[in-house]
């Protein structure tokens, strides 16, 4: 039964650590398109149209792919884990249909939107209103998607009697404080990584041409769209602190077990500090170098060191999550300081040190931002996910009773070979569209 658990936790693990990083870009490009396509409608511009047009043809790609290792992940859903369903599924089953409904309207602009371009029956505005409801109906999946992961955080919608679900409020369920939560921390982080990682793209190309021609014209408006990407993915870092703070003080109210996990609070008190670095050691001891800020968590968790933090000692051993997640939320905060300062140094030096923004280094760290960002996503939701455990739907059902009572193993191979071929088919198709591009337009993207 354990090797079947931890082979059914590394293969859920992978799929959607696979499947976010279509899911980041495939929400996020839409918004990217609609907006360069708009600066172009409203300056007269062309050159913003061409490289939204191009950006087009990469976001009905990932589109395409994200629906593809989407559907990978359900029935994965459906044949490791039941037990979520048989649970729950009079309450999460509304946004698993909502969801369907948002991918057609998704589809149906996407469409619309790719056939429609250049046409002369299609007035600019109407063409770009296209990709603005390809963009709604992309964010509206994830939103109902990201309410169902929300309830099984913190269950919502129903009364359990005797065992079973009554007065059920599924729409109430899908709202609930945690979807809205998890919604308005997650899509700024996804915005930010996707905005960085096609600017890391542009400063790539830049770094492969000599420094004394970086300067030419031709180069203008690579630079205008590495500008523009930074700087909004500088708006976004913000909204993320933002929403970062706010939920840290949702865990401390209505997660508790799992924000003691992250901060090795073993303790039950107030004044409680804030613990950077260091590792779980035996009898409730944090080792390795760590720093300690006395009274910052109760403060954060409450605005006064007086808060009350709930510590590891009111939840039972065993149904504690595994402790290195504090660890994974240290590298995770460490790199959301380097990403900050990279987007932030990245904009000041343009903006008084033009010359200086075009250096190697310079472009070389925001080469590398993307995929600072994706690491940073792929901690987020291990620290999501693994932080719930022992539970699949916390407080109810384990992930010991989730699982199938068929043999895990047998189906292992099934869904990496999967995600492997559809990884090197999308890789493979993105290098096409690139290089006709490039061709199309002499060497630029």
């Amino acid at each position: 039964m354990q090797d079947s658990l931890q082979a059914a936790r590394g293969l859920m693990g992978d799929s959607l650590g696979f499947h976010i990083i279509f899911v980041l870009f495939s929400l996020t490009i839409p918004i990217l398109v609609a907006w360069f396509e708009l600066i172009g409608i409203r300056r007269k511009d062309n050159a913003y149209i061409e490289v939204a047009k191009f950006w087009s043809k990469i976001m009905a790609l990932l589109i395409i792919a994200g629906v593809i290792s989407g559907t990978v992940v359900a029935l994965q859903m459906t044949l490791i884990w039941p037990g979520i369903l048989k649970f729950g599924g009079q309450v999460i089953g509304l946004p698993f249909m909502l969801e369907t409904y948002a991918f057609l309207v998704e589809a149906a602009f996407l469409g619309l939107y790719l056939l429609t371009w250049n046409n002369s029956k299609v007035s600019p505005m109407l063409h770009w209103f296209f990709g603005v409801m390809t963009a709604i109906g992309a964010n509206a999946s994830a939103f109902f998607i990201t309410s169902v992961d929300a309830w099984m955080n913190l269950p919502t919608g129903f009364t359990l009697v005797g065992g079973k679900l009554t007065n059920i409020d599924a729409i109430g369920a899908m709202f609930s404080q945690t979807s809205i939560i998890e919604l308005v921390h997650s899509m700024p982080a996804y915005y930010l990584t996707a905005a960085l990682s096609i600017a890391g793209i542009y400063a790539i190309k830049l770094l492969r041409v000599r420094k004394q021609d970086r300067s030419a014209k031709k180069y203008r408006m690579d630079y205008s769209i590495i500008r523009s990407l930074v700087g909004f993915a500088a708006v976004m870092f913000i909204f993320s602190g933002v929403t970062a703070h706010f939920t840290g003080q949702y865990l401390g109210k209505h997660e508790p077990t799992k924000l003691a996990a992250l901060e090795l609070q073993y303790k039950t008190e107030s004044h409680a500090s804030f613990v950077y670095g260091g590792v779980a050691g035996p009898n409730n001891t944090i080792q390795g170098p760590h720093i300690t800020v006395p009274n910052l968590l109760s403060i954060l968790s409450g605005y006064s060191p007086n808060t009350v933090v709930q510590g590891l000692d009111k939840t039972p051993a065993n149904e504690r999550p595994p402790l290195y997640i504090h660890t994974l939320f240290t590298i995770k905060l460490l790199l959301v300081g380097l990403l900050g300062v990279i987007a932030f140094g990245y904009l000041v030096l343009r903006f008084w040190k033009p010359d200086w923004a075009q250096s190697r280094l310079i472009l070389s760290s925001v080469a590398i931002s993307g995929l600072i960002g994706v690491i940073i996503i792929e901690l987020g939701w291990m620290l999501t996910e693994i932080g719930r455990q022992p539970w699949a739907v916390h407080g109810y059902v384990t992930t010991a009773q989730a699982l199938t009572t068929h043999h895990v193993q047998s189906l292992a191979w099934i869904f990496p070979t999967a995600y492997l071929a559809l990884g090197t088919v999308t890789i493979l198709a993105l290098r096409k569209i690139i290089r006709d591009n490039s061709k199309a337009t002499k060497g630029g993207y």
